[in-house]
């Protein structure tokens, strides 16, 4: 019988892991904290994390996910996302 990994295991595994290490979408929802089905849904739509396919496991690297969490990071305040917004420009 497998045991299930806690989140905590799973983040903690992801951050010691080097950047080319490759990761499961049970990996991917504990960082983004979210369910299996949210992100198989971003998966099918397109507008999740990069991802490789073999065979039938689904995979993600470690740089794609920091990349895309960059990407998609959170704002305190709408001002601040304006803000790092024209930053950038």
């Amino acid at each position: 019988m497998k045991t299930k990994t806690s989140r905590l295991e799973l983040i903690t595994q992801y951050e010691i892991a080097p950047d080319s290490a490759l990761f499961s979408q049970e990996t991917v929802a504990a960082i983004l904290d979210c369910s299996l089905a949210t992100i198989e849904r971003d998966r099918w739509i397109g507008k999740g994390i990069p991802f490789s396919k073999f065979g039938r496991l689904v995979r993600y690297r470690k740089i794609d996910i920091r990349n895309w969490l960059e990407k998609h990071r959170s704002f305190k305040s709408t001002t601040e996302m304006q803000l790092m917004t024209n930053d950038q420009h």
